[in-house]
């Protein structure tokens, strides 16, 4: 405490308190009266003690009060400043993690229920000028509370977050929260954010399994982390490919990665299930979590790996659906599964378009060595005629692979696959600008799929086009100034542009031709029936729609289904609330009942390690814990006047006690 007027302080008391003790040793002059009886004047008797004008001081109530008054008085007069502790109006942004990891059961309950409890906690103490807002976050973020103050609301809503399967990451839970507690002005013109707008504190409730944290970057405010669970036990799938055999079509591949990120070996059985009935089974046993703090002790210890790679292999001439389970009780039961979708294999249709015979002739004696693969011929100007469903479907293209032979396609190409020899296609940041002769072959990118065993040493061309292409197309045979072979995709669309004619090179008469038009076959155009990779919860499924339908409906994992109303001029159902690992089944109402299958699952080593992280480094700097409290200078001169005024009316009340007769 200081005195912000100490000087006037001493100089009032220098005066007033010698002013008062001087009243109290000065005797009042008074008439004397003869009375019979002094018995009832004895609470009046003490003023008459002073018999002499400076006799000593005796004890006195008033005397005391009075001081206390002018004490009071005095001590408002030196105007005093105390230093307190206040506690600072908040705003903040409650960021709910509600990831495939927080689905863990922890010894005190699951984890997401812990940290709905912590934020509530939280809630609760927040005072009543504090704003708060809730965004549950996994890989995508949601506002599920705007900014409020009322309580109760904030605590209904922390209630009613759900869990969704899905990865985690931070950065677009942190773009709303800033976003949110920036305070733009709402005007046209301006964004500018209010100076008088405090930073909001951002409190973080996750077990700190975010992938993607150290890649942030707070910008306004502070970050606290809240910590929530301590399991560690879980074997988790955490790769999965299916694929059916080039050569054999009707064999089926399974490669599965099984890894145990928990402190301690486990045995357990692996089962693959087709349509529901079970393939075989696999025992597994996987040692410790390598890099656990908990296994450190033991590492030098011999034993099983801790992460096996397994391989199934059946013959399956038909589609259907795959399921790999792992049959453990673990710490998180959704990565315990993982699911696959089979098509049935299907021979690989390829077009061919161009007016050549010698040239036609070279591609179907070259593509003729690929197993299960078909081709149709159409001459430029029957492929520019033909109708938009004879060359595709739903969106795509009909065929697996297009091939043009010097043919710049007049029509708009759709979503597929093509391979274009001297051609060039009608597609943005694509176009011929002249010819290029007396060059040679520079360079070949022997390690790109498309080029694997592609000897072009040997391979003579007399000219070529000069192409610009989109800056990310990639050179596969380059000359000294050019590109001669590019690969690129562009809107669904994969493209293999040979900027030179057949007939100006000697490429057809040799093997490298054979080998290149086969590699091309098995990139772009697949084993026909390809298993497609399982979706990851959150991402997109698309389905084409078939003719005559209007409606389809999805069931989901869980058994519940939703309804959806197809567009009229739509070729494609796209659905996104794919949340949950399983497999989702759409039925369309066309005259066929054309039904699809889609396969979701989780796939992902950082959500199987629930082990909660020990700290969290958000972009370059560790989270520390920030403080509501702060530090005010706040006037003590009104409790001093106040307390001047009661003590002045006990005072009143003590004199007139006295004086009652």
């Amino acid at each position: 405490m200081t005195f912000l007027s100490l000087s006037t302080l001493l100089a009032g008391a220098a005066v007033a308190v010698p002013l008062l003790l001087l009243l109290y040793f000065l005797k009042l002059r008074r008439r004397p009266l003869v009375i019979s009886s002094t018995l009832l004047w004895r609470r009046a008797v003490h003023d008459l003690q002073v018999n002499a004008p400076f006799q000593r001081l005796r004890r006195n109530l008033l005397l005391i009060l009075q001081l206390l008054v002018l004490g009071a008085l005095l001590f408002s007069v030196g105007n005093p400043v105390g230093r307190f502790l206040e506690r600072q109006e908040r705003t903040v942004v409650i960021l709910m993690d509600r990831s495939a990891s927080m689905q863990s059961g922890d010894s005190a309950g699951p984890r997401l229920d812990l940290a709905k409890r912590a934020a509530a906690a939280l809630v609760s103490e927040l005072g009543p000028r504090d704003r708060a807002m809730l965004i549950a976050f996994a890989d995508r973020a949601a506002v599920l509370c705007p900014f409020t103050a009322d309580r109760r609301q904030l605590l209904r809503q922390i209630d009613a977050v759900e869990p969704v399967e899905a990865r985690t990451s931070l950065a677009e839970a942190l773009q709303l929260a800033v976003a949110y507690s920036s305070h733009l002005v709402d005007s046209p013109r301006s964004t500018t954010p209010l100076p008088s707008a405090p930073p909001a504190d951002i409190e973080l409730f996750s077990d700190g399994r975010i992938p993607d944290a150290a890649d942030q970057a707070v910008q306004r405010g502070q970050m606290r982390f809240h910590r929530v669970g301590d399991a560690r036990d879980n074997v988790g799938i955490v790769a999965l490919d299916v694929r059916r055999a080039f050569e054999r079509p009707e064999q089926v591949s399974v490669f599965a990665r099984i890894e145990n990120l928990g402190p301690a070996p486990i045995r357990a059985d692996l089962t693959l299930l087709l349509d529901g009935r079970v393939m075989t089974v696999r025992e597994l046993s996987l040692g410790a979590a390598e890099g656990d703090p908990t296994t450190r002790a033991a590492a030098a210890a011999p034993g099983p790996p801790a992460a096996q790679l397994l391989a199934f292999d059946f013959d399956h001439p038909a589609a259907g659906e795959l399921t790999l389970r792992l049959e453990r009780p673990d710490g998180l039961a959704v990565d315990n599964a993982a699911f696959a979708v089979v098509p049935a294999p299907r021979p690989l249709a390829i077009l061919g378009v161009g007016d050549r015979p010698v040239i036609r002739n070279f591609i179907i004696r070259a593509v003729a060595g690929v197993a299960g693969a078909s081709i149709e011929w159409m001459s430029a100007g029957e492929y520019e005629r033909a109708g938009e469903a004879r060359l595709a479907e739903a969106g795509r293209s009909r065929f697996d692979l297009v091939i043009f032979d010097r043919h710049d396609p007049a029509r708009s190409l759709p979503p597929g696959s093509y391979l274009l020899f001297g051609g060039v296609p009608r597609m943005e940041g694509v176009r011929a600008v002249g010819d290029v002769e007396d060059e040679h072959v520079a360079d070949v990118d022997e390690t790109h799929a498309l080029m694997r065993y592609v000897i072009m040493d040997q391979v003579h061309v007399l000219k070529w086009r000069r192409l610009e292409l989109p800056a990310a197309a990639i050179p596969l045979v380059e000359g000294p100034r050019s590109h001669i072979i590019s690969f690129f995709t562009d809107a669904g669309r994969q493209c293999v542009l040979v900027a030179f004619d057949l007939l100006d090179s000697d490429f057809p008469l040799k093997l490298p031709f054979v080998i290149f038009m086969q590699n091309v076959v098995r990139t772009l155009a697949g084993g026909g029936g390809d298993v497609p990779r399982p979706l990851r919860p959150g991402e997109t499924m698309a389905a084409p729609i078939p003719r005559g339908a209007r409606n389809a409906s999805v069931l989901r994992p869980d058994g519940s289904s939703d309804s959806i109303n197809l567009p009229e001029e739509g070729t494609q159902l796209t659905y996104a609330r794919t949340d949950r690992v399983g497999l989702y089944r759409v039925r369309f109402d066309d005259p066929d009942r054309t039904s699809a299958a889609f396969a979701v699952s989780l796939l992902d080593r950082e959500e199987s390690a629930i082990g909660p992280a020990d700290g969290l480094r958000v972009g370059g700097d560790i989270l520390a814990a920030s403080s509501d409290i702060r530090s005010v200078n706040r006037p003590l001169w009104p409790y001093a006047a106040g307390a001047a005024l009661i003590l002045l009316m006990i005072e009143w009340w003590v004199y007139n006690r006295r004086v009652m007769i």
